[in-house]
């Protein structure tokens, strides 16, 4: 009887101390492209595209805008979400979210990246904001993915006691003059709560009690 009232006593520190580090997703308009502006432009079987704008998307410089590849052939994996995808030939792509930084939270930026099977090599950079201050970037070149598919592309930052304050921005940027062709699909960014170091310490108190009082039985 001692044992189980020990093992639930347990399983409750460690359920309290695990709970508080979920990640949630932030809200982001339009994370996967899919609500278009009427795609105007034919470009082979079941293939369109338009020149943007993209609803929920801030597009600067280059040319940017929506692309249902179809079976034209321009990729040899599907599309990861849906079936249509952002394209940039230079320029950024941004967006202004309504969430602000969290202090002792851990932030992860996810997007599916593609490169078309006749595009050739370029760099593009993922950004995150607070406000108008940088808070992370990754330049990533898109010669390491195969041609004709999407590869995962990770951009993490964790905020300390007294983060900076402002709405979250997140950017992709596509540098000129005349980069190949990037695309964007899947946008998501999650943040997880840092474990505060009392609760580590709740955790840790509780396991030696366990293991003391077993090695007593």
């Amino acid at each position: 009887m001692k044992f189980i009232s020990l093992a639930l006593l347990l399983a409750i520190l460690v359920f309290g101390c695990t709970t508080s580090t979920f990640a949630d997703s932030i809200p982001i308009t339009n994370p996967s492209f899919e609500t278009t502006n009427p795609l105007n432009f034919s470009c082979g079987v079941g293939c369109a595209y338009n020149n943007g704008p993209i609803p929920g998307w801030t597009t600067t410089g280059g040319q940017q805008g929506s692309f249902q590849p179809g079976t034209a052939g321009f990729f040899t994996s599907p599309v990861p979400d849906g079936s249509i995808v952002a394209y940039s030939n230079g320029g950024k792509f941004s967006q202004t979210l309504s969430a602000t930084l969290s202090p002792n939270a851990t932030y992860t930026l996810s997007l599916d990246v593609g490169r078309r099977v006749d595009t050739g090599m370029t760099n593009f950079m993922i950004e995150l904001f607070a406000g108008n201050t940088l808070l992370s970037s990754l330049t990533v070149s898109n010669s390491t993915i195969a041609p004709g598919s999407f590869a995962p592309e990770l951009l993490t930052f964790t905020a300390g006691a007294n983060p900076l304050t402002g709405n979250l921005g997140i950017a992709f940027v596509n540098p000129s003059p005349i980069p190949a062709q990037v695309n964007y699909d899947n946008v998501a960014l999650n943040v997880t709560p840092v474990p505060e170091p009392g609760s580590l310490a709740l955790l840790a108190t509780g396991l030696g009690l366990a293991f003391f009082v077993l090695r007593r039985r």
